[in-house]
């Protein structure tokens, strides 16, 4: 059991600042998150040793509707698959999102989606019901209700 504990170091390959990791037990259980996200912000990133990142900041809905802050973290294997992913996952963008999932602090990221599988929202939802459910039970947006 002693080679599922991780421990080490993290280093930021851009500025070269290492930071501890807390040490933990890796504990794959292949547990997945299915929400409906808006899609706030996305960004890519291409780092030193050619790999790439794209990150997302959603709103998303747990299942009775309620609004929380939900990242989106893909590593496209190329500069297509980056465009591709771009280009399907746009800024307002209203989709359903499941995948593999982390619960970190907010500090440490949040709640995480990695290389989540998105798609068209599903029919049996209507697009102006959910955004106003998104626009109502976002209780992170003061002047939801003006």
């Amino acid at each position: 059991m002693k080679d599922k504990k991780i421990t080490g170091t993290i280093e930021n390959m851009e500025t070269g600042e290492t930071h501890d990791i807390v040490p933990f037990h890796f504990f794959p259980c292949n547990c997945a998150l299915n929400t409906i996200v808006k899609i706030l912000h996305v960004e890519s990133f291409l780092h030193p040793d050619n790999s790439r990142q794209i990150s997302v900041d959603c709103l998303a809905l747990d299942s009775s509707g309620f609004v929380f802050k939900l990242s989106m973290e893909f590593n496209p294997e190329s500069q297509e698959d980056e465009q591709k992913i771009r280009s399907d996952i746009t800024e307002g963008k209203i989709m359903a999102a499941s995948g593999l999932y982390s619960v970190l602090t907010e500090d440490e990221g949040g709640i995480m989606l990695f290389d989540p599988a998105c798609e068209s929202l599903p029919p049996e939802y209507s697009l102006e019901e959910v955004e106003e459910v998104f626009r109502v039970n976002n209780m992170a947006d003061k002047n939801r209700l003006i």
